[in-house]
C-alpha cells in the first residue's frame, strides 16, 4: 500500500473528484481531504507502481502537488509483508484519538449528526450563574 499527498487543492474539491482523477491509475483503497486547514489530501493506492504512476501524470495538473506520502511505507512494487486486519490500517493513525486502524472521520469519539466536533476532550464551559439579587422583587 503507497500513500500520495496531494497538496495546494481547492478547498472545494470532494472525495469522489479526486478519486475520479486518481482511479485511472490503479486500485484505490481510501481518500481523504482534509477541511480544517483545507488545501490538501492523502489517496491510498494498492499498488506502489500504480501510485508513483499517478503521481508522474498528475504532478502540476491542476496546480496540484502531487508526491509520494514521507510516512507510507513499503518500498517494493505492491504490498510489503503481512499487516493485521485484511492487509492494513496498523500503519495509520487516527488524528483525534491516537489509537491505529481507522481514520479521524471514522472515529467513535467524533460526536454530533455530521461527525463534527473534536475528539480532543474539554472541559464543559463553566455555567454562569446569576447574581442572587437577579429576578428578585
Amino acid at each position: 500500500m503507497s500513500r500520495v499527498y496531494v497538496g495546494n487543492l481547492d478547498p472545494r474539491v470532494s472525495e469522489r473528484e479526486l478519486e475520479d482523477e486518481f482511479r485511472i491509475y490503479g486500485v484505490i483503497r481510501n481518500v481523504w481531504v482534509a477541511r480544517r486547514p483545507p488545501g490538501y489530501a492523502f489517496v491510498e493506492f494498492d499498488d506502489r507502481r500504480d501510485a508513483l504512476d499517478a503521481i508522474r501524470a498528475l504532478d502540476g495538473k491542476n496546480g496540484w502537488r502531487v508526491e509520494l506520502s514521507h510516512n507510507s511505507k513499503g518500498s517494493g512494487g505492491g504490498r510489503s509483508g503481512s499487516r493485521g486486519r485484511g492487509g492494513g490500517g496498523e500503519d495509520l493513525k487516527c488524528y483525534e484519538c491516537g489509537e491505529p486502524g481507522h481514520f479521524a472521520r471514522e472515529c467513535r469519539l467524533r460526536v454530533g449528526p455530521r461527525g463534527l466536533g473534536s475528539g480532543r476532550r474539554r472541559s464543559p464551559s463553566p455555567r454562569r450563574r446569576r447574581s442572587p439579587s437577579y429576578g428578585r422583587r
